[in-house]
């Protein structure tokens, strides 16, 4: 799995006074000693000026004005004129993305040394959007302040283990808001105050039109964070190998290497220790870790208050990417020769226990079978299928964050009055991509388009 900067930290499109200057400075005085900034980021400075006039905001505005100004006269600061723009820098970041700071700065405390996976899991561009909700929305700003209470926790703790933490408020946090940018006027999101009875995290009102009569649908969402197999054991264990490969890196650059190599697999779904027969590539191996997970992690007591649909947040899982193909029980896929291959989040929630699951072949020719699956789905045969109207996957693949849907369409609840068309409506505005146990949709996702 590589690492990608998913969310840019600015848009394309926006444009402020504060970078239009910094980039005409760079163009005058390229590594330049005294006048160069090379460590300072334009995106950055677009947003916090955006914000800064856009909010009003004292304080900021006061920063930002005071780099605008070193950047037309950096000679007036003479010799201090990079130690100035810098502190000024930092401290309006610091100021006005308080969370997305302390993420940046454990990024940067580990580059070059070691790696943590669940950090680098952590979207920044997103950190930084959640911040500036967060100034209009109470919901968003709890989440935000939690954060912030976690990664302060003492180091008494494992750095390793307060990221896993914070993942988890950051997991909610990002579904909350993708979902209500995805559901618009139409959709209101209420955070449930947790309690000591089980409950599910959001519940949420849809106003529509179902058969030309208007609706207002009342649901609840259960939000479950997927961690990497065995994460306690092996978070660690991946740090230490980061590090060994750092390591190796800089004794090959002492020896005067002048382009230094080595090898580092990071793998979620490998178990501690000896993991005999492991295949990064098995689609099988994944649909079994997050029937497992899954499992493991939703509870019938959570789905009692109403029509509650199960979302998975696989981010830390990552999917070997099928797209919107993951919905079908098999596509068809034209690459190496061509084959047929099993869709991972329909199996997730659907797959029967004996079922050959089929995975890409290596080269033309390669077999696919990838043997037969051990785990019964989620929405097969369990406590969840009769108290579950669908299953959301929420993951990143082929660049893109994706929420997908999957329900029985015979599924209903008579006293709920919910049925297939409830659950088809939500997920026309939620998801986009959505599939039956039935493969109501395989016009759309049985053929792998490029």
């Amino acid at each position: 799995m590589s690492f990608l900067a998913r969310t840019p930290i600015c848009p394309a499109s926006l444009s402020t006074d504060l970078g239009k200057a910094f980039e005409a400075h760079e163009a005058t005085y390229p590594g330049d000693k005294t006048f160069g900034l090379p460590y300072c980021e334009v995106a950055w400075l677009n947003v916090m000026r955006d914000r800064a006039l856009k909010q009003s905001d004292a304080a900021l505005t006061d920063l930002t004005d005071k780099m605008l100004a070193l950047l037309v006269s950096p000679q007036a600061a003479g010799h201090s004129f990079q130690k100035d723009f810098r502190t000024l820098n930092d401290g309006a970041r610091r100021y006005a993305y308080p969370l997305a700071s302390a993420v940046l700065d454990e990024k940067r405390t580990l580059s070059g040394t070691s790696l943590d996976y669940t950090l680098e899991c952590i979207d920044l561009g997103l950190v930084r959007i959640l911040e500036d909700a967060s100034l209009t929305d109470a919901t968003v700003q709890g989440f935000v302040a939690e954060m912030l209470r976690i990664h302060s926790t003492d180091m008494t703790v494992p750095r390793y283990e307060v990221f896993r933490r914070m993942f988890d408020v950051y997991s909610e946090a990002i579904v909350y808001y993708l979902l209500q940018e995805r559901g618009g006027a139409q959709l209101k999101i209420d955070k449930i105050k947790e309690t000591k009875d089980p409950t599910p995290d959001f519940k949420c009102t849809l106003t529509c039109t179902i058969n030309g009569d208007p609706r207002r649908l009342t649901f609840y969402i259960e939000v479950k964070s997927l961690d990497i197999v065995h994460a306690p054991q092996r978070l660690p264990e991946m740090r230490d190998a980061a590090m060994k490969a750092q390591i190796e890196i800089e004794a090959q650059r002492q020896v005067g290497k002048t382009i230094a190599m080595t090898e580092h697999e990071i793998a979620p779904y490998r178990r501690y220790r000896t993991d005999a027969g492991y295949d990064p590539r098995s689609v099988r191996r994944v649909i079994e870790t997050l029937i497992e997970k899954a499992a493991n992690n939703f509870k019938a007591s959570q789905f009692a208050l109403g029509p509650t649909f199960a979302l998975a947040n696989l981010l830390r899982l990552p999917l070997p990417g099928q797209g919107a193909n993951a919905l079908a029980p098999s596509f068809y896929d034209p690459s190496n020769g061509g084959a047929c291959i099993s869709g991972i989040c329909w199996h997730v929630a659907f797959g029967e226990f004996d079922t050959p699951i089929y995975r890409n072949p290596e080269f033309e020719g390669a077999g696919t079978l990838d043997g037969n699956l051990r785990k019964a789905g989620l929405l097969t045969n369990s406590g969840l299928t009769a108290v579950v109207p669908g299953l959301i996957t929420f993951y990143y693949d082929q660049g893109a964050y994706r929420f997908h849907g999957l329900y029985d369409s015979r599924w209903k609840n008579d006293v709920q009055g919910w049925s297939n068309v409830e659950t088809e409506t939500v997920f026309d505005l939620l998801c986009g991509d959505y599939n039956s146990k039935d493969n109501g949709m395989a016009h759309k996702y049985s053929l792998r388009r490029a």
